[in-house]
């Protein structure tokens, strides 16, 4: 009975060495060795519209050593800086390349997505190597980048869009802000900030005089040529409208937009104001949020307020629309896009 005891023990001993013998194996055969190495062309960088189609930013990477020779697909993360890539991260998959070269126009719709256009932000990027499932991915090192994004801009001309110029930007219909008809059905919008004490101005049928003009016919009334339109109201952002079927036009000071609902500190009892920023013609807050929905209304009032319509859900504010849901509480930043007729977007981001 003792020699089979022993015997067994012997068996069981050596069928855990064995299996340390094939985990030391396994271990050493997965033992991570260099990690990626990654390098940018430049540091810092303003991208700008007309240059969409050049070269902005080539980014170089080295593969990843996991100790035995592994396919490699890697992936481009940019993110906040100082955000340890948690949170908004845009992701480009470049599969098994080496290099990735961005044009302009690419490179800044990667940044829109978490970073605000118009202002220099750090973006923090680095490259992902990933190998399978059972393998833990192995991470570059992490540069730093100084990036300025536009506003991607969609061009309108005559007849969807109308030059508004005045003696608030010197009388220049090519430099003018435009009101614009989306469905072209004559029917025209935008906010312009008239920063004239005594705004007078014409709607211009192009970027040029020659190509004719509305003016003042009286009671909110449009003729072709006629005297210059004018606000009594002084200085400030308005939303201007014109119809050239009916041949009528309307001004709305905006003193304020602000944000509502059940999200925001106030509830549904209050706006909570923003700031408007010129350079951009945002309007900008940064708030703490809670689980809820919120909306866009301009003037404490109903009049004009924005949603976003479910059934399209694309951070294109809607006149009227479904109120955006807030998923969880945070200190957020909300940003109300309405400078540029025909353009409107928002984003609400959470911040670090």
């Amino acid at each position: 009975m003792k020699i089979i005891i022993n015997r067994m023990l012997m068996l069981v001993t050596a069928l855990v060495v064995l299996a340390s013998c094939e985990k030391d194996e396994v271990k050493a055969v997965y033992k991570m060795g260099n990690s990626p190495v990654l390098t940018t062309s430049s540091n810092a960088l303003i991208l700008e519209q007309d240059n969409a189609a050049n070269d902005a930013l080539t980014m170089n990477w080295s593969a990843a050593d996991y100790g035995y020779s592994a396919a490699q697909t890697f992936t481009l993360q940019m993110a906040p800086n100082g955000s340890d890539f948690t949170g908004d991260m845009a992701e480009v998959n470049v599969r098994a390349a080496s290099s990735k070269t961005f044009t302009v126009g690419e490179l800044n719709r990667e940044m829109l997505k978490i970073i605000p256009f118009g202002q220099a932000s750090e973006v923090d990027v680095r490259i992902k190597s990933f190998v399978t499932d059972s393998i833990a991915p192995a991470y570059s090192n992490t540069i730093t980048l100084t990036i300025t994004p536009y506003q991607d801009i969609i061009l309108y001309s005559y007849p969807q869009a109308l030059n508004v110029a005045g003696n608030y930007q010197d009388w220049s219909p090519d430099k003018a802000p435009q009101i614009v008809s989306l469905s072209n059905d004559g029917d025209y919008e935008g906010y312009i900030n008239f920063d004239n004490a005594t705004p007078e101005f014409k709607i211009v049928k192009g970027d040029n005089w020659g190509a004719g003009d509305f003016g003042d016919a009286g009671s909110g009334k449009l003729s072709n040529g006629g005297n210059n339109l004018k606000l009594t109201e002084g200085a400030g952002v308005y939303r201007l409208k014109a119809n050239t079927t009916t041949m009528t036009w309307s001004a709305t000071r905006i003193t304020t937009w602000g944000v509502i609902g059940s999200a925001t500190t106030n509830g549904w009892d209050a706006s909570t104001p923003m700031e408007f920023d010129e350079a951009t013609g945002s309007w900008v807050l940064v708030s703490n949020l809670v689980e809820g929905e919120l909306k866009f209304r301009a003037n404490n009032g109903w009049d004009i307020n924005f949603g976003d319509n479910k059934s399209n859900l694309d951070g294109k504010p809607d006149y009227g629309g479904d109120n955006i849901a807030i998923t969880s509480a945070g200190s957020y930043t909300i940003r109300l896009n309405i400078g540029v007729a025909g353009n409107y977007s928002y984003t609400i981001k959470k911040n670090l």
